[in-house]
């Protein structure tokens, strides 16, 4: 497809329902605005908690900072920021305790990181493959799609991508929709391709014009 060239895709003027249970894959290089596009998102959900693992200067309004899943109550927003040595058991407990309340929204930053590094990719993919039920949502942030759990993209409902390419690319293509391999090769900075997997839906957008494209159900 020649660059001039716009991807064909279906556009509906209605902004699409991001209801709570349905999980969320974000895919882009550091830089690329993918943890900018994700605290636009996760601003409209109510009990949230964003699991850093690196810092950031990205701000999320109104969450509370905390070190450990023993500082969070029942309800709320929270960056869930451990220390180093604690990053592997603080995160894992909040995915436990998610598992048991039911209705969290759980951010994971960086999932190859927190699934292969932190090695508790088992309890990340209880969330991803049986949350649904629990009305438990799980976003994903990640570089390499190619890398990590089957499950992030598989069991997603809504994906935003930025500009990817080769083997990742593929790996978007398998698994969301082969008519992705053309449009994410063709996104400029900072743009990204949504995909809504129920109706098959792309677009294309950027996080400024977030509140046009999807809203919370």
């Amino acid at each position: 497809m020649l660059a001039s060239q716009p991807a064909i895709i279906p556009v509906s003027p209605d902004p699409i329902p991001w209801t709570q249970g349905e999980h969320m894959a974000i895919i882009g290089d550091t830089g690329s605005g993918k943890t900018f596009l994700e605290s636009r998102l996760l601003a409209l959900r109510d009990n949230v908690v964003v699991c850093r693992t690196k810092p950031d200067d990205i701000k999320f309004p109104g969450f509370k900072a905390v070190r450990s899943a023993s500082a969070m109550d029942e309800t709320g927003k929270y960056l869930l920021v451990p220390n180093y040595e604690r990053q592997a058991v603080e995160i894992a407990s909040v995915l436990d305790r998610a598992w048991k309340d039911g209705h969290w929204t759980i951010a994971l930053d960086e999932l190859y990181y927190i699934t292969n590094m932190l090695k508790i990719e088992p309890y990340v993919d209880r969330l991803l493959t049986q949350g649904r039920s629990k009305r438990i949502t799980v976003v994903t942030g990640m570089q390499r799609p190619a890398w990590v759990s089957r499950f992030a993209l598989s069991q997603a409902t809504h994906a935003f991508l930025f500009v990817t390419e080769g083997r990742d690319t593929k790996t978007i293509a398998q698994a969301l929709s082969p008519r992705l391999a053309d449009v994410v090769g063709e996104l400029r900075k900072h743009e990204f391709a949504y995909y809504h997997r129920p109706s098959r839906t792309i677009r294309r957008g950027y996080a400024q014009t977030l509140p046009e494209l999807i809203v919370k159900a």
